[in-house]
């Protein structure tokens, strides 16, 4: 055997050896695509499953608030009945009984509608608790004097007009001949009476009412406020 022929069996054994280690080399990698392939379809089928369990979850859940809602709905409902009927005094399906039952479905509290028929009551025995004189507010007038409180902020007070030809931002000068309108804040409520003076209104408490006479002030520009408590007839 020559050289050459040597060279070229040595030559064919390094071939033979580095294509069975390219070989080797292949089917690892292909082996180990094939699991990450095989891992990563379990994986994405492990989360399609997970989001469909939330999906039918999320749905349960919806059909539930919405019963939850119908029975709350329902309960109001019978709540606003059993009190109307309470107030009234009726089992039957009076005019009253719905009228109330819908204020109460509708968020209005017993204690407001107490206050409001209250305040249907005529107002006897009164005597005077409160009075104070009150700077009626304009467009070109809006000071701290336009509010007041009575009973430790019980009740809050504001008062506005039309500004007369006098009137400046300085000046508190209203049109006694025009309108005012009167803002009673008391209880979390508002109510708001409007008309020339001298103004007259109740407002209804627990078994009583506060009469309230608004009239006009020796000082320009302002009110006289007389509040009186009074108990019903």
């Amino acid at each position: 055997m020559d050289f050459f022929e040597t060279r070229e069996k040595y030559r064919r054994r390094e071939i033979s050896i580095y294509s069975r280690w390219i070989a080797r080399l292949f089917f690892l990698g292909l082996a180990l695509w094939l699991g990450w392939q095989w891992g990563s379809l379990e994986q994405r089928q492990i989360q399609a499953d997970r989001d469909l369990v939330l999906y039918e979850r999320a749905q349960r859940i919806e059909l539930l608030n919405r019963d939850v809602e119908r029975l709350n709905h329902d309960l109001r409902e019978l709540k606003a009945e059993k009190e109307a009927l309470g107030l009234t005094q009726s089992f039957g399906d009076s005019k009253l009984t719905r009228l109330i039952k819908g204020q109460i479905a509708r968020g209005t509290t017993i204690e407001q509608i107490h206050q409001r028929l209250q305040a249907l009551g005529t107002p006897v025995n009164c005597r005077n608790v409160e009075n104070k004189t009150v700077a009626v507010a304009t467009e070109l007038y809006s000071g701290v004097e336009s509010n007041i409180t009575f009973f430790d902020g019980g009740l809050g007070l504001h008062v506005e007009g039309k500004p007369a030809a006098q009137g400046s931002k300085n000046n508190p000068w209203f049109d006694t001949t025009k309108p005012l309108s009167v803002r009673f804040i008391y209880l979390g409520s508002q109510k708001v009476v409007k008309g020339v003076l001298p103004l007259k209104t109740v407002i209804p408490a627990e078994d009583w009412l506060l009469a309230v006479e608004i009239t006009p002030d020796d000082l320009r520009g302002y009110v006289r406020v007389d509040i009186e408590n009074c108990t019903l007839r």
